[in-house]
């Protein structure tokens, strides 16, 4: 039996026999941890997943990449548990924002939600923008449910706003997957020395969306 137990979130530990297991972690291992998870997402962002590297992350922490394994178990666990923390995050505002009766402000506060998130995390967004590894641990369903969950939240509020005629009659999903596919790429372009409102990112959005008259500006 190997020496290192698998924690659920694809973490792992290392412990000699006879040493106790910590079933809960330290407040000084979530924070470092936290900070590893940083790294890599910017390391990831700027290089890539296949370029990126394991190494690089040590020594963007100035670290030994040994240390390293005291709270991940491989690359790919670090990818995922980057991939769980963006989409989280991102879940997270999108079911706020979806709580917001009147569908155009619905619809509204959703799009600022996707750009809000983008431009507050630009790193953790851009690394895992791209095509999406492969996990054999199961964690590709999961994504998978929490792909649709994000899909069926822009559907709904499409879908209420074809019945109250804030937009016109559409495929719901088609819907969805626009306004899905336009937010997507602000993190590519977004820069907060030229862009310092990501509001206005998404009011025009709104806008080109016809959800906000030309001569309106909406804030929350």
């Amino acid at each position: 039996m190997s020496s290192r137990a698998a924690l659920s979130d694809g973490q792992s530990v290392r412990r000699g026999r006879g040493r106790p297991r910590h079933e809960t972690p330290s407040a000084d291992y979530l924070a470092r941890k936290d900070l590893i998870l940083q790294k890599a997402a910017e390391v990831f962002a700027a290089k890539g997943y296949e370029a990126g590297t394991l190494d690089d992350v040590a020594a963007a922490l100035d670290m030994r990449k040994a240390g390293l394994y005291h709270y991940v178990d491989s690359k790919l666990g670090l990818v995922a548990l980057l991939f769980a923390r963006a989409m989280d995050a991102g879940i997270e505002r999108l079911d706020l924002a979806a709580q917001t009766a009147d569908p155009r402000e619905r619809l509204i506060a959703l799009i600022r939600a996707f750009v809000d998130e983008m431009a507050d995390h630009p790193s953790l967004v851009a690394s895992f923008a791209g095509r999406r590894p492969v996990f054999n641990d199961g964690r590709d369903a999961e994504f998978q449910a929490k792909d649709r969950r994000i899909v069926a939240i822009l559907a709904q509020a499409v879908e209420d706003a074809v019945a109250a005629g804030v937009l016109p009659a559409i495929d719901v999903r088609y819907g969805a997957m626009a306004i899905i596919g336009m937010v997507s790429t602000v993190h590519k372009w977004f820069d907060p020395r030229r862009d310092p409102d990501p509001l206005a990112i998404a009011d025009t959005f709104a806008r080109l969306l016809a959800l906000i008259p030309p001569d309106t500006l909406t804030r929350a």
